[in-house]
């Protein structure tokens, strides 16, 4: 009684034989599919923080441009109507690539932002525009401008 059992088992057994060399092929190819469409997220990720980055950076120099220029007396020199032009960071020492070729602070690179501004005399009102432009690793022109109105104050300008 006690072999006819054990060949029970053992047939039972031996009809299980384990996984076929296509399902693990095809197992093989599904995971890979997922992990390129993880590595392709990725990418689309850091290229979007290094854009947001450049965004945030040309922002705050255009706010700390307008900042300046409005906390200036009404007759400064420096609000002389005209255009005005600034490059920045200097492109050699700013730790960036700023030309997307793979090499970080070499010589020849421009700016990453150029900032630019105007001052328009407007009657006893001066109209001051910054504008904050730079360039995209794809190659796209993006500016961000503020603008503002700075009036002359009769008590202490």
């Amino acid at each position: 009684m006690f072999k006819q059992q054990s060949v029970r088992k053992s047939a039972a057994w031996n009809t299980n034989r384990g996984f076929t060399l296509i399902e693990v092929m095809i197992g093989m190819v599904i995971f890979a599919i997922g992990i390129l469409s993880v590595a392709a997220m990725q990418t689309g990720a850091i290229r979007g923080n290094t854009s947001a980055n450049k965004t945030t950076r040309a922002f705050a120099w255009c706010s700390d441009r307008m900042e300046f220029l409005k906390s200036l007396p009404y007759t400064d020199a420096s609000l002389t109507a005209g255009n005005y032009p600034q490059t920045l960071p200097a492109a050699e020492n700013d730790g960036v690539d700023n030309d997307y070729d793979g090499q970080i602070d070499e010589g020849g690179e421009t700016g990453q932002v150029d900032l630019t501004w105007s001052i328009t005399d407007v009657g006893n009102t001066k109209l001051i525009t910054v504008t904050a432009s730079w360039r995209t690793p794809l190659g796209q022109n993006k500016t961000h401008t503020l603008r503002t109105v700075r009036a002359r104050n009769a008590t202490s300008d």
